[in-house]
């Protein structure tokens, strides 16, 4: 009978350790920088911040904010923008900017480590940039 209990306790903690490598682990940093002399105060969380990727803005803005965020996954996950979208968004309301352009993305990889940083900068529309 012990050699039983003990089998399956051996099988239970194997299964855990898999479980625990499987799940791997994700950390997501982020932060910004005014550019210039002047900055912002933060909009609220949650605020809404236009993403132009592809294209710039055809509305006449400012550069008020260098935006960084740094991913890291394990056990193979990918990281990528999606994995990073929320914190630049996140950035994005502390800086006080309205919109983001100006994206370079960078991947890179270390054993099972997946590492994806992304800057960016921050935009104010003129018609808000002299108003805080």
């Amino acid at each position: 009978m012990d050699k039983y209990v003990g089998k399956i306790m051996k099988n239970m903690l194997g299964m855990v350790f898999l479980a625990f490598g499987l799940c791997g682990c994700v950390t997501t940093t982020g932060n910004y920088r005014p550019i210039g002399d002047h900055s912002y105060p933060p909009r609220i969380t949650g605020c809404d911040v236009e993403i132009f990727r592809d294209h710039a803005p055809s509305r006449p803005y400012t550069a008020i904010s260098q935006l960084t965020v740094h991913v890291e996954k394990t056990a193979l996950m990918a990281s990528d923008y999606a994995s990073a979208s929320d914190e630049l968004k996140y950035q994005a309301c502390m800086s006080g900017a309205d919109a983001v352009i100006d994206f370079k993305e960078q991947k890179s990889s270390y054993l099972e480590t997946r590492m994806y940083n992304l800057t960016a900068t921050g935009i104010r529309w003129m018609d808000r940039a002299t108003r805080q």
